[in-house]
Protein backbone atom coordinates (compact mmCIF):
# COMPACT_ATOMS: atom_id res chain seq x y z
CA UNK A 1 0.00 0.00 0.00
CA UNK A 2 1.30 3.54 -1.10
CA UNK A 3 -1.59 5.54 0.08
CA UNK A 4 -0.86 7.98 2.70
CA UNK A 5 -2.44 7.56 5.99
CA UNK A 6 -5.54 9.75 6.39
CA UNK A 7 -5.28 13.08 8.54
CA UNK A 8 -8.68 12.80 9.64
CA UNK A 9 -8.66 10.19 11.57
CA UNK A 10 -11.93 9.08 14.19
CA UNK A 11 -11.46 9.13 17.98
CA UNK A 12 -9.29 6.62 19.97
CA UNK A 13 -10.99 3.38 20.54
CA UNK A 14 -12.94 2.40 23.60
CA UNK A 15 -10.15 0.81 24.97
CA UNK A 16 -7.90 4.01 25.07
CA UNK A 17 -10.46 6.86 26.70
CA UNK A 18 -13.63 5.02 28.09
CA UNK A 19 -15.02 2.27 29.84
CA UNK A 20 -16.03 -1.62 28.71
CA UNK A 21 -18.03 -1.82 25.47
CA UNK A 22 -21.55 -2.22 25.42
CA UNK A 23 -23.84 -4.40 25.08
CA UNK A 24 -24.63 -3.99 21.38
CA UNK A 25 -21.23 -3.81 20.47
CA UNK A 26 -20.34 -7.16 22.37
CA UNK A 27 -22.94 -8.77 20.72
CA UNK A 28 -22.13 -7.72 17.13
CA UNK A 29 -18.14 -8.61 17.92
CA UNK A 30 -19.34 -12.28 18.92
CA UNK A 31 -22.01 -12.46 15.78
CA UNK A 32 -19.33 -11.68 13.53
CA UNK A 33 -17.11 -13.92 15.30
CA UNK A 34 -19.80 -16.79 14.16
CA UNK A 35 -19.32 -15.84 10.47
CA UNK A 36 -16.34 -17.42 10.64
CA UNK A 37 -17.34 -21.05 11.98
CA UNK A 38 -20.45 -20.59 9.38
CA UNK A 39 -18.50 -20.49 6.24
CA UNK A 40 -17.69 -23.83 6.58
CA UNK A 41 -19.69 -25.08 9.00
CA UNK A 42 -22.81 -24.71 6.80
CA UNK A 43 -21.82 -26.66 3.59
CA UNK A 44 -20.04 -29.35 5.76
CA UNK A 45 -22.96 -31.88 6.14
CA UNK A 46 -23.47 -31.56 1.83
CA UNK A 47 -19.86 -32.51 1.02
CA UNK A 48 -21.33 -36.05 0.36
CA UNK A 49 -24.36 -34.84 -1.94
CA UNK A 50 -22.33 -32.58 -3.88
CA UNK A 51 -19.81 -35.03 -4.80
CA UNK A 52 -22.80 -36.90 -6.29
CA UNK A 53 -24.01 -34.38 -7.84
CA UNK A 54 -21.08 -33.26 -9.97
CA UNK A 55 -19.59 -36.90 -9.89
CA UNK A 56 -18.91 -36.67 -13.26
CA UNK A 57 -16.30 -33.83 -12.89
CA UNK A 58 -12.56 -35.40 -12.63
CA UNK A 59 -11.27 -35.21 -9.52
CA UNK A 60 -14.17 -34.60 -7.98
CA UNK A 61 -13.52 -35.98 -4.91
CA UNK A 62 -10.76 -33.70 -3.83
CA UNK A 63 -12.55 -30.67 -5.71
CA UNK A 64 -15.41 -31.40 -3.39
CA UNK A 65 -13.49 -31.16 -0.27
CA UNK A 66 -11.57 -27.97 -1.46
CA UNK A 67 -14.92 -26.19 -1.54
CA UNK A 68 -14.94 -26.19 2.13
CA UNK A 69 -10.95 -25.40 2.83
CA UNK A 70 -9.90 -23.40 -0.60
CA UNK A 71 -11.11 -20.76 2.41
CA UNK A 72 -8.34 -21.04 3.91
CA UNK A 73 -5.74 -20.62 0.94
CA UNK A 74 -7.81 -17.89 0.12
CA UNK A 75 -7.78 -16.28 3.70
CA UNK A 76 -4.26 -17.39 4.21
CA UNK A 77 -3.71 -14.92 0.54
CA UNK A 78 -5.63 -12.21 1.61
CA UNK A 79 -6.08 -11.15 5.54
CA UNK A 80 -2.41 -8.90 5.18
CA UNK A 81 -3.74 -6.93 2.78
CA UNK A 82 -7.06 -6.79 5.26
CA UNK A 83 -5.26 -6.00 8.40
CA UNK A 84 -3.40 -3.27 6.70
CA UNK A 85 -6.60 -1.74 5.58
CA UNK A 86 -7.93 -2.08 8.90
CA UNK A 87 -4.81 -0.53 10.10
CA UNK A 88 -5.05 2.40 8.02
CA UNK A 89 -8.52 3.33 7.39
CA UNK A 90 -10.40 1.32 10.19
CA UNK A 91 -12.16 -1.39 11.05
CA UNK A 92 -15.73 -0.42 10.45
CA UNK A 93 -15.14 0.35 6.57
CA UNK A 94 -13.75 -2.95 6.30
CA UNK A 95 -16.14 -4.61 7.84
CA UNK A 96 -18.99 -3.39 5.56
CA UNK A 97 -17.25 -4.31 2.88
CA UNK A 98 -16.87 -7.75 3.88
CA UNK A 99 -20.00 -8.50 5.22
CA UNK A 100 -21.47 -7.49 1.27
CA UNK A 101 -18.73 -10.09 -0.60
CA UNK A 102 -19.88 -12.89 1.98
CA UNK A 103 -23.77 -12.59 1.25
CA UNK A 104 -23.06 -12.83 -2.23
CA UNK A 105 -20.19 -15.19 -2.29
CA UNK A 106 -21.80 -17.38 -0.41
CA UNK A 107 -24.99 -17.38 -1.49
CA UNK A 108 -23.58 -17.89 -5.09
CA UNK A 109 -23.61 -21.80 -4.32
CA UNK A 110 -27.54 -21.44 -4.85
CA UNK A 111 -27.45 -21.06 -8.70
CA UNK A 112 -23.51 -22.37 -9.95
CA UNK A 113 -23.76 -24.48 -12.18
CA UNK A 114 -20.70 -26.03 -11.98
CA UNK A 115 -17.81 -27.52 -9.31
CA UNK A 116 -15.55 -24.25 -10.77
CA UNK A 117 -18.45 -22.16 -10.34
CA UNK A 118 -18.90 -23.13 -6.64
CA UNK A 119 -15.30 -22.79 -6.06
CA UNK A 120 -15.15 -19.41 -7.46
CA UNK A 121 -17.75 -18.68 -5.37
CA UNK A 122 -15.84 -19.74 -2.18
CA UNK A 123 -13.08 -17.32 -2.89
CA UNK A 124 -15.18 -14.56 -2.99
CA UNK A 125 -16.10 -15.70 0.04
CA UNK A 126 -12.96 -16.41 1.29
CA UNK A 127 -11.62 -12.71 0.70
CA UNK A 128 -15.09 -11.58 3.02
CA UNK A 129 -13.99 -14.33 5.96
CA UNK A 130 -10.59 -12.55 5.72
CA UNK A 131 -11.95 -9.41 6.16
CA UNK A 132 -14.09 -9.76 8.93
CA UNK A 133 -12.06 -12.22 10.69
CA UNK A 134 -8.97 -9.43 10.63
CA UNK A 135 -11.10 -6.26 11.30
CA UNK A 136 -13.06 -7.40 14.18
CA UNK A 137 -10.02 -9.16 15.91
CA UNK A 138 -8.46 -5.74 15.64
CA UNK A 139 -11.38 -4.62 17.27
CA UNK A 140 -11.70 -6.67 20.21
CA UNK A 141 -7.64 -5.67 20.38
CA UNK A 142 -8.89 -1.73 20.77
CA UNK A 143 -11.54 -1.80 23.05
CA UNK A 144 -10.42 -4.38 25.45
CA UNK A 145 -7.35 -5.19 27.56
CA UNK A 146 -5.44 -7.09 30.08
CA UNK A 147 -7.78 -9.84 31.81
CA UNK A 148 -11.18 -8.64 30.30
CA UNK A 149 -10.04 -9.19 26.91
CA UNK A 150 -9.10 -12.84 28.12
CA UNK A 151 -13.10 -13.59 29.12
CA UNK A 152 -13.82 -11.50 26.02
CA UNK A 153 -11.61 -13.86 24.11
CA UNK A 154 -13.00 -17.29 25.76
CA UNK A 155 -16.88 -16.16 25.62
CA UNK A 156 -16.63 -15.28 22.11
CA UNK A 157 -14.90 -19.04 21.49
CA UNK A 158 -17.97 -20.23 23.03
CA UNK A 159 -20.36 -18.23 20.92
CA UNK A 160 -18.70 -19.28 17.89
CA UNK A 161 -18.46 -22.75 19.10
CA UNK A 162 -22.57 -22.45 19.93
CA UNK A 163 -22.83 -21.27 16.29
CA UNK A 164 -21.11 -24.16 14.85
CA UNK A 165 -23.30 -26.78 16.90
CA UNK A 166 -26.15 -24.82 15.39
CA UNK A 167 -24.99 -24.30 12.01
CA UNK A 168 -23.84 -27.83 11.72
CA UNK A 169 -27.24 -29.39 12.19
CA UNK A 170 -29.04 -27.05 10.61
CA UNK A 171 -26.75 -27.43 7.57
CA UNK A 172 -27.54 -31.15 7.51
CA UNK A 173 -31.18 -30.59 8.13
CA UNK A 174 -31.05 -28.22 4.69
CA UNK A 175 -28.74 -30.57 3.09
CA UNK A 176 -31.36 -33.62 3.63
CA UNK A 177 -33.39 -31.03 1.18
CA UNK A 178 -31.16 -30.07 -1.50
CA UNK A 179 -26.92 -29.88 -1.21
CA UNK A 180 -28.02 -26.46 -2.75
CA UNK A 181 -30.34 -25.47 0.55
CA UNK A 182 -27.33 -24.37 2.91
CA UNK A 183 -25.95 -21.82 0.69
CA UNK A 184 -28.94 -19.62 1.91
CA UNK A 185 -27.84 -19.35 4.89
CA UNK A 186 -24.87 -17.23 4.22
CA UNK A 187 -26.91 -14.15 2.69
CA UNK A 188 -28.11 -13.87 6.91
CA UNK A 189 -24.82 -11.86 6.99
CA UNK A 190 -26.59 -8.64 5.55
CA UNK A 191 -28.92 -8.87 8.81
CA UNK A 192 -25.44 -7.85 10.53
CA UNK A 193 -25.03 -4.70 8.35
CA UNK A 194 -27.44 -2.11 10.77
CA UNK A 195 -25.00 -3.48 13.77
CA UNK A 196 -21.59 -3.07 12.06
CA UNK A 197 -22.92 0.42 11.22
CA UNK A 198 -23.45 1.54 14.89
CA UNK A 199 -19.80 0.08 15.96
CA UNK A 200 -17.17 2.48 17.09
CA UNK A 201 -14.96 3.26 13.98
CA UNK A 202 -11.78 1.54 15.96
CA UNK A 203 -8.16 2.88 15.93
CA UNK A 204 -6.71 3.27 12.26
CA UNK A 205 -3.59 3.57 14.36
CA UNK A 206 -1.07 4.24 11.06
CA UNK A 207 -2.74 7.22 10.99
CA UNK A 208 -2.86 8.23 14.58
CA UNK A 209 0.14 7.06 16.40
CA UNK A 210 3.08 9.92 15.20
CA UNK A 211 6.11 8.99 18.02
CA UNK A 212 8.13 5.51 16.96
CA UNK A 213 6.80 2.31 18.72
CA UNK A 214 8.16 -1.04 20.01
CA UNK A 215 8.16 -3.17 16.93
CA UNK A 216 6.49 -6.69 17.53
CA UNK A 217 8.43 -9.47 19.17
CA UNK A 218 8.83 -11.65 15.84
CA UNK A 219 9.78 -14.99 16.90
CA UNK A 220 7.19 -15.41 19.74
CA UNK A 221 4.27 -14.51 17.23
CA UNK A 222 5.85 -16.94 14.89
CA UNK A 223 5.49 -19.78 17.64
CA UNK A 224 1.81 -18.75 18.07
CA UNK A 225 1.33 -18.95 14.62
CA UNK A 226 2.85 -21.97 13.83
CA UNK A 227 0.52 -23.79 16.76
CA UNK A 228 -2.23 -22.33 15.67
CA UNK A 229 -1.56 -23.80 11.97
CA UNK A 230 -0.95 -27.07 13.71
CA UNK A 231 -4.26 -27.06 15.46
CA UNK A 232 -6.30 -26.01 12.43
CA UNK A 233 -4.84 -28.61 10.41
CA UNK A 234 -5.97 -31.14 13.32
CA UNK A 235 -9.59 -29.33 14.36
CA UNK A 236 -10.26 -29.19 10.68
CA UNK A 237 -10.72 -33.16 10.20
CA UNK A 238 -14.09 -33.02 11.69
CA UNK A 239 -15.99 -30.59 9.22
CA UNK A 240 -13.64 -31.79 6.19
CA UNK A 241 -13.93 -35.71 6.65
CA UNK A 242 -16.31 -35.96 9.31
CA UNK A 243 -18.99 -36.39 7.46
CA UNK A 244 -16.92 -38.95 5.07
CA UNK A 245 -15.90 -41.07 7.90
CA UNK A 246 -19.43 -41.20 9.64
CA UNK A 247 -20.77 -41.86 6.33
CA UNK A 248 -18.99 -45.27 6.15
CA UNK A 249 -20.62 -46.04 9.98
CA UNK A 250 -24.14 -45.25 8.67
CA UNK A 251 -24.67 -41.75 9.38
CA UNK A 252 -27.07 -39.75 7.14
CA UNK A 253 -26.61 -36.05 6.21
CA UNK A 254 -28.95 -34.76 8.77
CA UNK A 255 -27.89 -36.87 11.74
CA UNK A 256 -24.03 -36.40 10.94
CA UNK A 257 -24.68 -32.55 11.16
CA UNK A 258 -26.02 -33.50 14.60
CA UNK A 259 -22.87 -35.73 15.60
CA UNK A 260 -20.63 -33.34 14.07
CA UNK A 261 -22.09 -30.21 16.05
CA UNK A 262 -21.58 -32.02 19.30
CA UNK A 263 -17.87 -31.21 18.72
CA UNK A 264 -18.66 -27.44 18.83
CA UNK A 265 -21.14 -27.72 21.89
CA UNK A 266 -18.68 -29.27 23.58
CA UNK A 267 -15.94 -26.84 22.82
CA UNK A 268 -19.02 -23.95 23.52
CA UNK A 269 -19.31 -25.25 27.05
CA UNK A 270 -15.34 -25.52 27.59
CA UNK A 271 -14.55 -22.42 26.54
CA UNK A 272 -17.71 -20.62 28.04
CA UNK A 273 -16.88 -22.66 32.02
CA UNK A 274 -13.06 -21.43 30.97
CA UNK A 275 -13.82 -17.53 30.63
CA UNK A 276 -14.44 -16.87 34.14
CA UNK A 277 -11.03 -18.45 34.61
CA UNK A 278 -9.23 -16.45 31.71
CA UNK A 279 -6.18 -14.65 33.40
CA UNK A 280 -5.07 -17.05 36.32
CA UNK A 281 -3.26 -19.44 34.35
CA UNK A 282 -0.68 -19.79 32.13
CA UNK A 283 -1.88 -19.58 28.39
CA UNK A 284 0.58 -22.22 27.28
CA UNK A 285 0.01 -24.78 29.64
CA UNK A 286 -4.09 -24.36 29.28
CA UNK A 287 -3.52 -24.89 25.55
CA UNK A 288 -1.39 -27.80 25.61
CA UNK A 289 -4.36 -29.16 27.93
CA UNK A 290 -6.79 -28.93 25.39
CA UNK A 291 -4.52 -30.02 22.75
CA UNK A 292 -4.63 -33.46 24.61
CA UNK A 293 -8.04 -33.79 24.98
CA UNK A 294 -7.92 -33.53 21.27
CA UNK A 295 -5.47 -36.23 20.68
CA UNK A 296 -7.48 -38.36 22.74
CA UNK A 297 -10.77 -37.38 20.69
CA UNK A 298 -9.24 -38.10 17.56
CA UNK A 299 -7.71 -41.39 18.40
CA UNK A 300 -11.10 -42.80 19.90
CA UNK A 301 -12.87 -41.29 16.57
CA UNK A 302 -10.28 -43.03 14.63
CA UNK A 303 -10.95 -46.14 16.11
CA UNK A 304 -14.58 -46.39 16.46
CA UNK A 305 -16.66 -49.55 15.39
CA UNK A 306 -19.95 -47.31 15.43
CA UNK A 307 -21.81 -44.09 16.00
CA UNK A 308 -22.09 -44.37 19.66
CA UNK A 309 -18.10 -44.30 19.55
CA UNK A 310 -17.90 -42.04 17.16
CA UNK A 311 -19.79 -39.63 19.43
CA UNK A 312 -17.97 -40.15 22.67
CA UNK A 313 -14.94 -39.20 20.73
CA UNK A 314 -16.18 -35.83 19.48
CA UNK A 315 -17.08 -35.28 23.11
CA UNK A 316 -13.63 -35.69 24.23
CA UNK A 317 -12.09 -33.53 21.38
CA UNK A 318 -14.68 -31.51 21.65
CA UNK A 319 -14.21 -30.45 25.73
CA UNK A 320 -10.22 -29.84 24.70
CA UNK A 321 -10.91 -27.95 21.59
CA UNK A 322 -12.62 -24.92 23.49
CA UNK A 323 -9.32 -24.53 25.96
CA UNK A 324 -6.91 -24.01 22.59
CA UNK A 325 -8.01 -20.94 20.61
CA UNK A 326 -8.95 -18.73 23.68
CA UNK A 327 -5.63 -19.21 25.07
CA UNK A 328 -3.40 -18.62 21.89
CA UNK A 329 -5.28 -15.22 20.72
CA UNK A 330 -4.65 -14.14 24.51
CA UNK A 331 -1.31 -14.93 24.34
CA UNK A 332 -0.66 -13.68 20.93
CA UNK A 333 -2.98 -10.21 21.94
CA UNK A 334 -0.33 -9.51 24.84
CA UNK A 335 2.51 -9.77 22.07
CA UNK A 336 1.05 -7.10 20.40
CA UNK A 337 2.02 -3.22 19.96
CA UNK A 338 -1.12 -1.31 19.55
CA UNK A 339 0.18 0.33 15.80
CA UNK A 340 0.05 -3.73 14.73
CA UNK A 341 -3.37 -5.17 16.13
CA UNK A 342 -4.38 -5.25 12.13
CA UNK A 343 -1.89 -6.61 10.72
CA UNK A 344 -0.54 -8.91 13.52
CA UNK A 345 -4.26 -10.31 14.06
CA UNK A 346 -4.18 -10.84 9.98
CA UNK A 347 -1.39 -13.26 10.04
CA UNK A 348 -2.75 -14.89 12.84
CA UNK A 349 -5.95 -15.34 10.70
CA UNK A 350 -3.42 -16.80 7.50
CA UNK A 351 -2.07 -18.89 10.01
CA UNK A 352 -5.41 -20.47 10.83
CA UNK A 353 -6.72 -20.61 7.36
CA UNK A 354 -3.82 -21.65 6.17
CA UNK A 355 -3.68 -25.07 8.29
CA UNK A 356 -7.61 -25.58 7.19
CA UNK A 357 -6.52 -25.53 3.91
CA UNK A 358 -3.39 -28.10 4.07
CA UNK A 359 -5.94 -30.23 6.36
CA UNK A 360 -7.24 -32.64 3.79
CA UNK A 361 -3.37 -32.40 2.00
CA UNK A 362 -1.52 -33.43 4.97
CA UNK A 363 -4.04 -35.36 6.80
CA UNK A 364 -5.88 -37.06 3.65
CA UNK A 365 -7.61 -40.36 4.23
CA UNK A 366 -8.16 -42.84 1.63
CA UNK A 367 -11.57 -44.19 0.57
CA UNK A 368 -11.91 -47.34 3.02
CA UNK A 369 -9.86 -46.02 6.09
CA UNK A 370 -11.78 -43.05 6.85
CA UNK A 371 -9.94 -42.92 9.96
CA UNK A 372 -6.69 -42.46 9.18
CA UNK A 373 -6.06 -39.04 8.95
CA UNK A 374 -7.65 -39.00 12.97
CA UNK A 375 -4.60 -41.15 13.82
CA UNK A 376 -2.87 -38.87 12.41
CA UNK A 377 -4.20 -35.97 14.16
CA UNK A 378 -3.87 -37.17 17.21
CA UNK A 379 -0.39 -37.61 16.89
CA UNK A 380 -0.14 -34.24 15.77
CA UNK A 381 -1.83 -32.92 18.60
CA UNK A 382 0.27 -34.40 21.38
CA UNK A 383 3.10 -33.35 19.80
CA UNK A 384 1.62 -29.56 19.77
CA UNK A 385 1.15 -30.38 23.68
CA UNK A 386 4.17 -31.67 24.03
CA UNK A 387 5.86 -28.74 22.81
CA UNK A 388 3.75 -26.61 25.05
CA UNK A 389 4.43 -28.30 27.98
CA UNK A 390 8.17 -28.28 28.02
CA UNK A 391 7.89 -24.46 27.17
CA UNK A 392 5.36 -23.95 30.28
CA UNK A 393 8.59 -25.22 32.14
CA UNK A 394 10.93 -21.91 31.19
CA UNK A 395 9.48 -18.29 31.98
CA UNK A 396 6.94 -16.79 29.46
CA UNK A 397 8.81 -15.61 26.08
CA UNK A 398 10.00 -12.26 25.91
CA UNK A 399 7.10 -9.45 25.46
CA UNK A 400 4.91 -11.81 26.59
CA UNK A 401 2.94 -10.42 30.08
CA UNK A 402 2.12 -12.57 32.94
CA UNK A 403 -1.07 -13.95 32.81
CA UNK A 404 -3.87 -11.38 34.74
CA UNK A 405 -1.31 -8.37 34.11
CA UNK A 406 -1.64 -5.39 32.45
CA UNK A 407 0.73 -3.49 30.32
CA UNK A 408 1.44 0.17 31.62
CA UNK A 409 -1.35 2.73 30.32
CA UNK A 410 -3.51 0.12 29.82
Amino acid sequence: MTTPPSTTAPAPAAADTAGAPDTSTRLTLLLLAALTVMSGATIAPALPAMGRHFADTPNVELLVKLALTILGLVIAVSAPLSGVLADRYGRRPVLIGALALYAVGGASGLVAGSLGAVLAGRVVLGLAVAGTMTAAGALVNDLFSGPERGRFLSQQAAFTSFGGAVLLPLGGLLASLSWRAPFALYALALLLLPLVLRLPGGVPVLARTPEPEQPPRWGAIGLVYALALGYMVVFYLMPAQGPFLLGSLGARAASTGLLLGTFTLMAALTSLAYSRLAGRFDPRRVAALGLLGVAAGWLIVSQAPGLGVALAGLVVGGLGGGLVFPNLYTWLADLTPPAWRGRVTAGMSSAVFLGQFLSPLLLASPTGHEGQGYVWGAVVAAGMAATLLILSTRPLLPGTLRPGTLRPGK
